[in-house]
């Protein structure tokens, strides 16, 4: 097989970029070590209970004026999702309490108001200094973005109103949550609030989670709603594996990538853990940075400042999911179903003592 690219790891965004590859005509494989795809965001089953193990906030999977990336996937892939609406989309349990998660920013502001009213003003003040962000953006199709420099004519050339609309807002853009956050709210149960609901977005606190991130997700929530793929994340993955095959790409599980190969300087292919050597052009890796620049590449292999700028980026803290599954036998007026499963995060070390969603 003539390859044009090789994608190592079949996540949410290595099929993604398989996916579009093949869509517009290029021979794509993808490779993945694990026997399902999915990476992070796959979903596996246990005694007759169906798991996530990826995410479980999802806005506009279904809802054509949405601004989700992976929706727009999708239907470029003439792929879709049966989803379901629900509102609130959980609790986070605080120390004062439990708090409805509600999509509709009224109820979400009345149920703040319980525990703190001049929170409440403040957290308006603070929504309303982030959602034009999003107004902006919802004439910019996320797909059509890019991180190279074409996308300035893109923007220039075909999505001017739009961009104009962003430039009164172009020093939140550029700023952190944290920094809005500093200018309009004080109240500290407010905060601890912002810090939970970021960290639950980027896995990180406010002061290093990127404004329009935020504004994007408040945008959806408020304005779209939220709604969840039948089948979990799953479900998306699915969809995602059947469009890169409906369109040539091919996925090989249990095929673990040992290195990527350069000849002369330039990406030649990749070699395999069972030394099988697979030539493409251009490798695009969905593993981790650490893992691509410290695994799957030699040192020399980079310019030596770049990969150790690079590999100074911040991890992550650790948190935990876990996972139960209850049998719904008796409790038929609460639920439709015979079995549900009832999964929660909790934030650990990041947020100590602050919230857990469940």
């Amino acid at each position: 097989m003539n390859l044009d690219a090789i994608i190592i790891g079949s996540g949410i965004g290595g099929l993604t970029a398989a996916a579009l590859l093949a869509r517009y005509g290029k021979q794509v494989l993808v490779c993945e070590s694990h026997a399902i795809a999915g990476g992070a965001a796959h979903s596996f089953t246990r005694r007759g209970f169906h798991f996530d193990s990826g995410p479980s906030f999802y806005c506009g999977l279904s809802n054509p004026h949405s601004l989700n990336p992976v929706r727009q996937v999708l239907d470029v892939l003439g792929e879709s999702l049966e989803t379901v609406t629900y509102d609130p989309l959980g609790h986070y349990h605080f120390p004062e309490g439990t708090f409805p998660v509600y999509s509709n920013s009224q109820l979400y502001r009345e149920a703040v108001a319980k525990i703190t009213p001049q929170g409440a003003i403040e957290l308006e003040r603070f929504e309303n200094r982030l959602l034009p962000l999003y107004e902006g953006m919802k004439g910019i199709p996320t797909i059509a973005l890019r991180s190279d420099f074409k996308l300035i004519p893109i923007l220039i050339g075909q999505y001017l109103p739009s961009l104009l609309k962003l430039f009164p807002h172009v020093g939140i853009l550029q700023g952190s949550v944290g920094d809005v956050m500093d200018k309009e709210v004080k109240d500290p149960w407010v905060r601890r609030l912002i810090d939970l609901e970021c960290f639950l977005l980027s896995g990180l606190k406010a002061d290093e989670t990127i404004a329009a991130e935020f504004a994007f997700m408040l945008g959806e929530r408020t304005r779209i709603g939220v709604d969840y793929p039948l089948g979990g994340s799953g479900a998306i993955v699915d969809a995602l594996v059947r469009g890169l095959e409906r369109w040539g790409g091919k996925l090989r599980l249990n095929t673990h990538v040992d290195r990527i190969l350069l000849e002369s300087g330039k990406v030649a292919g990749i070699k395999l853990q069972n030394e099988e050597v697979i030539k493409a052009p251009v490798v695009i890796s969905n593993a981790t940075l650490w893992d691509t620049y410290t695994k799957l590449l030699h040192p020399e292999d980079l310019p030596l400042s770049y990969r150790q700028q690079s590999l100074e980026t911040p991890a992550v803290d650790s948190f935990m999911h876990l996972h139960l599954g209850i049998r719904a036998d008796g409790l038929e007026g609460l639920i439709q179903n015979r079995d549900t499963m009832l999964s929660f995060a909790m934030p650990v070390e990041i947020l100590p003592n602050r919230g857990i969603l469940v």
